[in-house]
């Protein structure tokens, strides 16, 4: 928990916590990681579409007045 936790809960408050914090932190922490896996899924799956070009147009198309 203390790595997951990237250094919000030491490793030193951890041991001195009392069985059922560690529980609930343990069940939060679980619950960010899975929706920053879901949001990282996401993601990938957005950028893996198709890639739009811009709606450049073409100089024989334009016409002169």
């Amino acid at each position: 928990m203390a790595y997951g936790s990237s250094g919000g809960l030491p490793i030193s408050d951890l041991y001195n916590m009392p069985v059922y914090l560690r529980r609930f932190y343990a069940v939060k922490l679980k619950e960010i990681k899975e929706l920053e896996r879901k949001q990282a899924e996401s993601g990938k799956n957005a950028s893996s579409s198709t890639i739009r070009k811009p709606g450049v147009v073409p100089k024989t198309t334009l016409v002169r007045t």
